[in-house]
């Protein structure tokens, strides 16, 4: 079983990492939702996954041994319910970048702080607007 946990983890961030280098925002989300479960998967196999656990209630004439440790799971859920809320958000900022920007490529994403990158702005033209003067001490 730790070997088959292992295979598993080591796909899913091996396909975690495939995705985050290829050239598209939703790869990259996909990317990162499977090295969000690698990382659960992991955190499953070092809280020690047994399947012949008993719940975490103390009786007597019980052996200590077998109980099953109840604070993994709960980790593992907490973190299931931030990567399905910070997926959300990436997913919502994906879809504001390609109706803006009409590409979903990184590399074509216009670059600030290379204003040549930006379409429609001249040479020496500030990517953000003029700079405003600073004001006197009389507001003028």
């Amino acid at each position: 079983m730790q070997l088959f946990m292992a295979i598993t983890i080591g796909v899913l961030f091996a396909g975690g990492t495939y995705l985050i280098l290829r050239p598209n925002l939703i790869r990259i989300v996909m990317g990162f939702g499977l090295y969000s479960n690698g990382t659960n998967l992991l955190l499953i196999a070092c809280g020690g996954y047994v399947t012949d656990g008993e719940a975490p209630f103390m009786t007597d004439g019980v052996d200590l041994n077998t109980r099953f440790d109840p604070l993994p799971p709960d980790i593992i859920l907490t973190a299931i319910v931030i990567s399905f809320a910070v997926a959300a958000l990436f997913l919502t900022l994906c879809y504001r970048v390609y109706l803006d920007q009409h590409t979903d490529n990184p590399d074509q994403l216009p670059n600030h702080e290379d204003p040549e990158s930006i379409p429609g702005l001249a040479a020496g033209d500030e990517p953000n607007g003029p700079i405003p003067a600073p004001a006197d001490a009389h507001g003028h």
